[in-house]
């Protein structure tokens, strides 16, 4: 469906910014959407109920954006695109946020995105972290048959030994693997979530306690995704060597949608040696 529905220069006042001035005083954003929209439809019936309701959309972008108090407009347009996608079951949405006056000498300054699911059409290549710490190397080899019954021909990065994080315990055995699928971030998501509670995982634990199976989406595709329950990618890659190490391994010429680099050299500036990772064979 090509046809499309658009919202231009929607002035609205909140508090953005990373100045101490900025986080006292409302400032105004200019917002534009871009959605699908079926035209053909809407007017053969010349109905509201068929097609999207812009003004519905504008009164809650509106709404949410004079409350929100952000540091970044990125941030801000990632919160506009989950509400247009998740609120208003948009396929995908395309948001620009401009803030005029933010750099001297420029009229205006923004970003734009492109978020769900035309943003990157096909299979999607899926980089997926496993650990456990208990029963580890039974736990992981079932863990890869499952995700393999589930998803696929997997492909893996080699196996580590580190010593828990956060908490005294058991080490961890970890690795990445790796699968494409043309099902969405939440639907692989979703899946992982099940596949641990087989292993008696209950999600809401204390996130530094021992783990039958730990399961986390790293990567999926090129998408940025910035939702209350999905971020992608994981912002723990860059904290934890046993995600980023793995993942270096076996797609270090992929790139990093955020930064665009690629996960190698991603990887050799992270500084995370400190943190020991020993190879071992399962």
């Amino acid at each position: 469906m090509h046809d499309k529905i658009f919202l231009r220069d929607l002035q609205i006042q909140t508090i953005i910014g990373i100045y101490d001035w900025e986080r006292e005083q409302k400032q105004t954003v200019s917002i534009d959407l871009t959605m699908p929209g079926n035209i053909r439809a809407a007017a053969a019936v010349d109905h509201i109920d068929a097609t999207l309701n812009y003004k519905a959309v504008a009164k809650r972008v509106i709404s949410f954006t004079e409350e929100s108090s952000f540091q970044l407009v990125e941030t801000l347009a990632e919160r506009i695109a989950g509400i247009c996608t998740d609120e208003f079951s948009m396929d995908w949405v395309e948001v620009r946020v401009n803030k005029p006056g933010a750099v001297r000498g420029s009229k205006d300054v923004g970003v734009m995105i492109r978020r769900g699911l035309s943003e990157a059409p096909g299979p999607h290549e899926v980089f997926v972290s496993l650990g456990s710490n208990m029963e580890p190397e039974k736990n992981l080899n079932l863990a890869m048959q499952a995700l393999t019954a589930r998803f696929g021909a997997i492909s893996r990065s080699s196996v580590y030994r580190n010593k828990a994080v956060g908490f005294e315990g058991e080490p961890f055995l970890n690795l990445v693997v790796g699968f494409d699928t043309s099902e969405s971030a939440e639907q692989v998501n979703d899946a992982l979530h099940d596949i641990e509670a087989e292993f008696g995982r209950t999600r809401g634990d204390n996130k530094f306690a021992p783990r039958t199976l730990d399961m986390d989406l790293l990567v999926y595709g090129d998408a940025v995704i910035c939702r209350d329950d999905l971020v992608v990618p994981r912002p723990e890659l860059l904290k934890y060597a046993f995600m980023l190490q793995p993942l270096a391994e076996l797609a270090g010429h992929k790139r990093d949608p955020i930064s665009g680099a690629p996960w190698q050299k991603v990887w050799a500036n992270a500084d995370l040696g400190e943190h020991e990772m020993t190879l071992v064979d399962i």
